[in-house]
């Protein structure tokens, strides 16, 4: 009775799946000259496509739009231009109608941000728009390039690590609050979700938003929390909720992830027989690089003609240096909010710099990654 039970949910979950599959994804072919309608953010006259003519893109659309004031949009235009590259394509518009579309929690965190880089480079703002807001496409390719060559792509987007520093920052300041420890993980739940509503959806940030919802669920409720199962959870809601985020390479490069670290690297012995610690950390820090490497090989074959080869060894050195410019990002985005962000940005910035300069140096040596 229990494999019949699951079998019909495992109908009736693919049944949701590819009905919706075919209701929401746009399969029309565009022309210069088509009428389309985009629902997008505009920042400097550019943007990726979110939808387009009230579906979902089955590939990454990106355009150009002038005498368009930054923010999101729905833009009904004519295509003048398209311009193809291994990115995407671009729809070069000239828009005809713009209807405001903001979310005012998006225009809050994205007030806080241009107002703390507002002294410092225009890289700077940009990398912040990536790293904070999900805002990647703003970042110019050669940079892409470098992050994607040294194997560090996944610096670029929001993922696990942005959430697991919301949760913790949140729950340690208010441990430190004696506020009693259901309210601490209703307080950050409540917190987290308006950082989601901010930043938009994506598939590394839904996975990591449902995830983290539901181990902060447990806290709340007294239950012990399975990482495997909020993983399926979160599969399942993803392609249910936006089954087109099927063809994208953020969505299965975010699943597959976590999937070698959950399923795979949680199987594997721990190095454990040097005498000093941070040797063992080390080593095992390598092996679980290692095993998220081969287990995203076929990804990246597959949409970048490429191997990854020696490219999580460089994670090993990036990772910490990112994961200090994420946590300093975050701490000044608080600290904005009483304008004291002065305080940390002058480290935020070095960070930066210091980050920027390691990925160009790593970018020199050859076979990182192999292009076929």
């Amino acid at each position: 009775m229990k494999r019949i039970g699951i079998g019909a949910l495992i109908i009736v979950f693919a049944s949701i799946f590819f009905l919706r599959l075919n209701f929401m994804t746009f399969k029309e072919r565009v022309e210069v000259g088509d009428i389309v309608q985009i629902t997008a953010r505009v920042d400097a006259g550019r943007g990726q496509i979110e939808k387009i003519n009230g579906k979902y893109p089955k590939k990454n659309l990106f355009f150009t739009v002038d005498k368009v004031e930054d923010g999101h949009k729905v833009i009904l235009g004519e295509v003048q231009k398209i311009k193809i590259s291994k990115w995407g394509a671009t729809y070069y518009l000239n828009s005809e109608e713009v209807i405001e579309n903001e979310n005012f929690f998006k225009v809050f965190f994205r007030n806080r941000v241009n107002k703390m880089t507002e002294e410092y480079s225009i890289d700077l703002l940009l990398f912040f728009k990536a790293i904070l807001l999900g805002e990647g496409y703003l970042l110019a390719d050669d940079l892409k390039e470098m992050f994607r060559y040294t194997g560090a792509a996944h610096i670029l987007v929001i993922s696990g690590l942005h959430i697991g520093v919301i949760v913790s920052g949140v729950t340690y300041m208010l441990l430190k609050l004696n506020i009693p420890k259901r309210e601490r993980y209703i307080l950050a739940l409540g917190i987290l979700t308006l950082y989601v509503l901010g930043i938009g959806r994506s598939p590394s940030v839904f996975r990591a938003y449902i995830m983290g919802s539901i181990y902060l669920l447990s806290n709340i409720f007294y239950e012990k929390a399975s990482t495997k199962k909020s993983f399926f959870i979160a599969f399942i809601l993803s392609l249910i909720i936006y089954p087109t985020w099927i063809y994208t390479i953020s969505f299965w490069m975010s699943y597959i992830a976590v999937f070698s670290i959950v399923f795979i690297y949680e199987k594997i012995p721990k190095i454990k027989k040097f005498k000093k610690d941070f040797v063992n950390k080390i080593l095992n820090a390598m092996v679980l690089s290692l095993t998220i490497q081969l287990c995203m090989t076929p990804i990246f074959y597959l949409f970048f003609k490429n191997l990854p080869l020696f490219s999580f060894l460089s994670n090993i050195i990036l990772i910490p240096i990112a994961s200090l410019v994420v946590i300093t990002s975050f701490i000044a985005l608080f600290l904005s909010n009483f304008y004291l962000e002065f305080l940390i940005m002058p480290v935020l910035n070095l960070s930066y710099i210091f980050l920027i300069e390691v990925v160009t140096i790593l970018n020199q040596i050859p076979y990182l990654t192999l292009e076929l």
